[in-house]
């Protein structure tokens, strides 16, 4: 059997188990550079268009591949990944008749953009009732880009997938469009990129490598915050695009309302198109995220782990992902074999590990962070709407992360009374049952202590 032979039957059974995306992504355009035959064992050297595919197949699906080599009967063989420039097929080429009624493998190739992640498509992300109506948006956007949706704004918390919808909004473009020009940038990034041009003098170069696509992508608006220069220069960017009818998506972790120190002018542009929200996930879209996560790692967990996991770690996606790549590192180590006292102990551990103590002094730096107030005006006397909330959300924490008494919160907060206390507290409690930006609000600041 030939080195081609083998690998061609292990793409075969590799491509049974995951979705045709994803074999695309990762697998697409690889071959055998070479193949030695030896006494003890055999070598197969296979190509990978570059080091960060190389870096995924070799973490995610090495497993796989090894049991789709012994499945073929292929026994000694050692895989190796190489990263090669794609093969020049002249003798082929000479080989096949002119008109063969197969698209060529070079048009069907994936077109890659050094700044968006190939893994982040739209048909590995996991869908549920938090992020459905994001997800939906996103696709229409590549249906009709330009036209539907523009701009079309996401937003929540941290770690609940913005920056996956937005890179693969890229990536499906460039699937899509075989001369779409995309780009994706932060916030900071752009901010980085126009000071730099300013100090040297290269704003030209500036404006066209972000006016002269067809899609922009940017994450992380609230970095813009304060920033009146470059909001400017973000302000005139989005107009050249917007009435070009060129495609805009952005992401901030709150709604355009809620964008403090940013300009009207601005805040209106990005109310303009369709402004959709994802909430923290819900218990069973936890598990469905753990068992996608589970088949993309070659591996497989009892449904009562998978449930454990999803029930202990009830804040974001990522937090939930890096979970879950523990908790495999362990069944690997240990061969496979694990009970759900070694994955509780696990987590918790890393729970521990990433939680430091919580103290009075970072609840309140978290409310003053994310209601743009000072620590003096929201434990002061003055009672406008915004710090009638943030106090609000103090007292609740205070009480719910430390199981302060009322009077030591009231104290805190500026010796506000227990009544008051108790009344805040109540709120906030009934606020987050029944209201999901109210839920979310109160994460963000949970997430940030």
């Amino acid at each position: 059997m030939n080195g081609q032979k083998i690998w061609s039957g292990i793409l075969a059974g590799v491509k049974s188990q995951i979705s045709s995306s994803m074999f695309r992504t990762w697998f697409g355009g690889s071959y055998v550079v070479d193949f030695t035959r030896g006494e003890d064992k055999n070598v197969l050297v296979v190509g990978l268009r570059n080091s960060f595919i190389k870096e995924q197949v070799e973490s995610r699906f090495l497993p796989i591949i090894t049991r789709e080599a012994s499945r073929n009967g292929v026994r000694k063989v050692e895989i190796v990944f190489k990263v090669c420039v794609v093969p020049k097929k002249v003798e082929s080429l000479r080989r096949e008749p002119l008109f063969t009624g197969v698209a060529p493998t070079y048009l069907g190739a994936r077109r890659l953009s050094e700044h968006l992640n190939p893994g982040h498509t739209l048909a590995n992300f996991v869908v549920g009732p938090s992020n459905n109506l994001a997800y939906l948006a996103c696709q229409s956007a590549v249906g009709e880009l330009g036209k539907t949706y523009n701009p079309l704004f996401i937003y929540g918390p941290t770690g609940v997938g913005k920056t996956h919808l937005l890179q693969a909004v890229g990536n499906e473009v460039l699937d899509k469009y075989l001369d779409g020009r995309v780009l994706y940038a932060s916030a900071e990034k752009f901010t980085n990129d126009y000071l730099e041009s300013l100090r040297n003098k290269t704003m030209p170069a500036f404006r066209n490598k972000y006016r002269n696509v067809d899609l922009l992508l940017v994450d992380d608006v609230q970095f813009l915050a304060g920033k009146e220069s470059t909001q400017d220069e973000f302000f005139y960017t989005f107009n050249e695009l917007s009435l070009s009818g060129r495609q805009i998506v952005l992401a901030a972790d709150r709604h355009p309302t809620e964008l403090a120190r940013t300009q009207e002018r601005l805040g209106s542009r990005f109310l303009a198109g369709m402004t959709v929200d994802i909430a923290l996930p819900d218990l069973e879209l936890r598990i469905a995220i753990l068992r996608a996560k589970c088949r993309e790692h070659g591996m497989i967990l009892d449904d009562e782990v998978i449930s454990y996991i999803a029930q202990v770690c009830q804040s974001n996606a990522r937090e939930l992902e890096g979970i879950l790549v523990q908790v495999l590192a362990t069944v690997k180590l240990s061969g496979g074999k694990t009970s759900l006292e070694t994955v509780r102990g696990v987590v918790e551990k890393q729970r521990v590990i990433e939680r430091p103590p919580v103290t009075p002094g970072k609840i309140i730096e978290a409310v003053c962070r994310n209601f743009k107030v000072s620590s003096g005006e929201l434990c002061g006397p003055k009672r406008k709407a915004r710090l009638v909330r943030a106090r609000q959300v103090l007292m609740y924490l205070l009480r719910q992360e430390l199981n302060l008494p009322l009077g030591a919160v009231g104290t805190l907060v500026g010796g506000r009374d227990h009544s008051t206390v108790l009344y805040s507290i109540g709120k906030v409690e009934r606020e987050v049952l029944v209201d999901q930006n109210r839920r979310d609000q109160v994460m963000r600041v949970k997430m940030a202590i």
